[in-house]
């Protein structure tokens, strides 16, 4: 095959397609083309959008294409491109598949313009630091004056003021004309956050979340790209936008495992991501919370990360006193003597309380007492979840929370018809009649006033925009005593007047099979626990388990994150696990059990020749059928320096009817 010779006044580019699965072509252009420039491209029979990444190629191919046009010149900066190469190469993906989760839908297509509205910001006191907040400030200023790469661990306590030190540095970044981007777990969990930003700094905050709509989203890409605001606050994909200007980078709750996208192709972490985008502008990082991830306080340690520490709550408040009641010695009750009579007393001295319990819906599952039937999902085989109509009205529904399938409520066994069907074990529905039930035995002689003391956040009382902002408006307005809720309830959230939180069951997680459950229960509870006693009034904490002496409840207890850390740290170097070892998921599923089976062997065989590593499986998936697919995964164990990037080759095999992922520094192993 002849190749083609290239005129004097034509060069060869590589361009990255949006949505494709490789990551770049060859073409041929005789415009004036630079890396980042946009140029609309020919491929197959229809024309796509791409980015130049590489020009003045030298190489010879058989029937390259022309470019077609110069749609705009610098659409992204070299340094993003850069990074969005290292996402593509680390998380052992193809380029186009990462431009796909960098770009809002139809960005690429169309310039969308948004109009600023002015707003002036509030004046408001600013509280004066305490001496380790001064000093975490002075700290990262010193470092951004520099222009330079830094990573810090802000480890605070639970109101120990780490969104006031957010605030100082990113008012003085602004001052001398720069941009910040805070990344949080999900703007609906950070209401007080963002308040806080936009009270300060007005117009210039920016917030990224679900709610907004494709046109909403291109023309908020676009506002920031072209530098309209300054303060950008967004979930993890913020971590792709194009910011002018950029000074640093701040993860809130860096410990938070949202910040990793498990459904997408691509599985980065936002986190780590925000490190290596810092590095690469030579710009700051914070990352910060009250319960670090195990490998930011390791690397803390090595010195890899400079550790600041807030100590103390603002005002020195004390933290609140925390005690653990064993739910084995309260005869099968939800709620013990304890938490009831903790309940009673908030409402009668005027006080709020927040109760948490990880589990929405009214009962987890539903059993025969006659036969053991357990109704399931015919579609993942797993056990529905009882939601119950909300009045009268309303229709009791059977619902998977993993796919959403739904069918109506219905009393007797289906399948010996000789029982009438149990409830097993308790959601915020359940618990929220029962808390019910308590303040009804209260003297309260207004009944309208009785029904609206305790208000419930989940995501089946939040499923339209505003309404999870609405009702914690109600709870920080004191028209109602009790807030019950799942995690939307545990971060972000400060209430000078709740004294008391009560963790309903603490052992949700504890029961998954995961290295990180422990340390997932210690965050979780210590971040609820945290939301006590924020006021004058000293606060009270429940904790309700049926494992009082599992040592991660034992110690946010104490809430003792040092000693917590010791522990936790003993047992992973024993098991070999991270941050000690490194951890690759390679998952696969498909609708033929047989077929997935007999190719995830072939996978396994095909690792096999690998050295260095150790291989485990393949294995099933803790939920094994997930809308009629099979799932099996295949664990690999590999030393800190393995080169992850040898698997790449897993992504051109051909499976028969099987789909693989490769998930490089999971969260979940299951």
């Amino acid at each position: 095959m002849r190749m083609k010779v290239m005129g004097n006044n034509l060069m060869l580019v590589d361009v990255a397609i949006h949505n494709t699965k490789f990551d770049y072509l060859t073409y041929e252009t005789d415009l004036d083309l630079h890396i980042g420039d946009l140029v609309l491209v020919p491929l197959k029979k229809d024309s796509k959008y791409g980015i130049v990444i590489a020009t003045n190629v030298k190489r010879e191919l058989p029937g390259i294409k022309k470019v077609q046009k110069l749609v705009e010149k610098n659409f992204i900066s070299a340094k993003l491109l850069g990074l969005y190469k290292w996402i593509s190469s680390y998380y052992v993906s193809h380029l186009g598949e990462v431009l796909k989760q960098a770009f809002p839908p139809k960005v690429l297509k169309r310039f969308e313009y948004i109009k600023k509205v002015y707003e002036k910001p509030q004046k408001i006191m600013e509280p004066a630091p305490t001496y380790q907040q001064s000093n975490a400030i002075n700290r990262i200023l010193y470092w951004v004056r520099r222009n330079a790469f830094r990573v810090f661990l802000l480890f605070g306590i639970t109101g120990s003021g780490k969104t006031e030190v957010y605030l100082k540095v990113v008012a003085e970044i602004l001052s001398q004309g720069g941009r910040a981007l805070i990344l949080v777990p999900e703007i609906s969990m950070t209401p007080l956050l963002l308040k806080r930003f936009t009270e300060r700094f007005g117009n210039e905050v920016i917030a990224i979340h679900s709610a907004l709509t494709e046109k909403e989203r291109r023309q908020t890409w676009y506002a920031i790209k072209n530098g309209v605001y300054k303060v950008i606050i967004g979930p993890r994909s913020a971590i792709f936008l194009p910011i002018p200007g950029l000074k640093i980078i701040i993860v809130d709750e860096e410990h938070d495992h949202s910040y990793k996208e498990h459904q997408m192709v691509v599985k980065y972490n936002a986190r780590d991501v925000a490190i290596v985008r810092a590095k690469m502008e030579n710009i700051v990082v914070v990352l910060g919370s009250a319960t670090p991830q195990i490998d930011s306080y390791y690397n803390a340690g090595i010195g890899k990360y400079e550790l600041l520490v807030l100590k103390e709550r603002i005002d020195s408040r004390p933290l609140p006193s925390v005690e653990i009641v064993d739910l084995k010695q309260e005869g099968g009750r939800f709620i013990s003597q304890k938490f009831e009579t903790a309940i009673k007393g908030v409402i009668e001295k005027n006080e709020q309380a927040i109760l948490f319990l990880n589990r929405r819906g009214f009962a987890p599952s539903l059993i025969c007492p006659n036969c053991g039937y357990v109704v399931r999902c015919p579609y993942c085989k797993l056990p529905l979840v009882y939601h119950r109509g909300i009045d009268k009205e309303s229709i009791s529904v059977l619902s998977c929370h993993t796919c959403d399938h739904k069918t109506d409520y219905f009393k007797n066994c289906p399948k010996c018809g000789k029982a009438t069907l149990l409830y097993r074990g308790a959601g915020t529905q359940r618990i929220e009649e029962i808390v019910k039930k308590i303040i009804k035995s209260l003297n309260y002689n207004d009944e309208e006033d009785r029904n609206y003391l305790i208000l419930r956040l989940d995501r089946d009382t939040v499923k339209k925009k505003g309404e999870a902002e609405e009702i914690l408006k109600k709870f920080g307005e004191q028209r109602a005593k009790i807030l019950l809720g799942t995690q939307l309830v545990t971060k972000g959230i400060d209430f000078p007047n709740v004294t008391f939180v009560g963790i309903v069951n603490a052992d949700t997680i504890l029961n998954l099979p995961d290295f990180r459950g422990g340390e997932k229960t210690f965050q979780i509870l210590t971040q609820v626990a945290g939301r006590a006693g924020r006021g004058d009034k000293p606060g009270r904490v429940l904790i309700q388990t049926y494992h009082p002496q599992q040592y991660s409840i034992l110690f946010s207890q104490l809430q003792n994150y040092p000693k917590f850390y010791a522990q936790e740290m003993k047992l992973r170097k024993e098991l070999n696990f991270p941050p000690f070892s490194r951890l690759i998921l390679v998952r696969l599923s498909g609708r033929n059990e047989e077929i997935l089976w007999n190719e995830a062997k072939r996978v396994y065989g095909l690792l096999g020749d690998m050295k260095g590593i150790k291989i485990f499986g393949p294995n099933q998936s803790f939920y094994y059928k997930i809308r009629n697919n099979y799932r099996v995964y295949i664990l690999i164990k590999a030393p800190i320096k393995f080169d992850h990037r040898r698997l790449k080759f897993l992504r051109q095999i051909k499976l028969n009817k099987v789909k693989l992922e490769i998930d490089v520094d999971p969260i979940d192993v299951f």
